[in-house]
């Protein structure tokens, strides 16, 4: 009866163990840590270095551009100046040349006016003139004196008519002056400046340091 009872434990001991074993092992698998995430490293790429010669160069033309903005800022100065004075020159041209149309026009025909005038006066001395040497040649002692009145009334008459007909003409018109302005030279207009060439660099890679 010992017997079956020391088999009976013992088996029931080997089950336990079983049992317990497969547990601690599950606890064992789950247990196990997990590896941390790891940071991206960049690597940096080398650093590039300008020679002698290319930094000279870049400054030079660092200074050559802010030499240009100020020579473009004075050039659309001087452009702008030089196209006002151009319109100003044209406008007062055209305005000259057309005061010396309505001039030549005005100054045609009063010239022509008091030309008419004068010849109706000679005409007029020419017709007192004839009508003398007529009187003379009819009566040449007793009309002499009457012929010469008469001759005198009709020259003095024809010369107060002129004079009548030239004032109401009146004085011939001023020529207008011509603009005292000098024409803006085309050899003078603003040149644009050239914008400079930014130059050729070729840096190469600066030397690392050897770990």
């Amino acid at each position: 009866m010992f017997k079956k009872a020391n088999k009976s434990a013992a088996a029931v001991l080997v089950a336990a163990g079983l049992v317990f074993g497969g547990v601690s092992t599950g606890f064992a698998a789950d247990t196990t840590p997990t590896p941390e995430p790891t940071a991206t490293t960049f690597v940096q790429g080398p650093t590039l270095k300008l020679s002698k010669t290319e930094r000279v160069a870049l400054k030079a033309y660092r200074d050559a551009v802010a030499t240009y903005k100020t020579a473009m800022q004075k050039f659309q100065a001087d452009k702008a100046a030089y196209v006002a004075a151009k319109k100003d020159y044209q406008a007062a041209m055209s305005a000259y040349q057309a005061a010396m149309q309505q001039w030549a026009t005005a100054n045609a025909t009063q010239i022509a006016a008091i030309k008419a005038v004068r010849e109706t006066f000679q005409a007029a001395v020419k017709a007192a003139n004839d009508a003398y040497k007529v009187a003379i040649a009819a009566a040449p002692s007793a009309a002499d004196n009457n012929a010469r009145d008469a001759r005198k009334a009709a020259v003095d008459s024809a010369k107060t008519t002129m004079d009548a007909n030239l004032a109401a003409i009146g004085p011939l018109p001023t020529k207008p002056a011509k603009p005292e302005m000098v024409k803006p030279n085309p050899s003078a207009k603003p040149t644009k400046p050239e914008r400079p060439v930014k130059p050729t660099l070729a840096p190469t890679p600066a030397p690392t340091a050897t770990p």
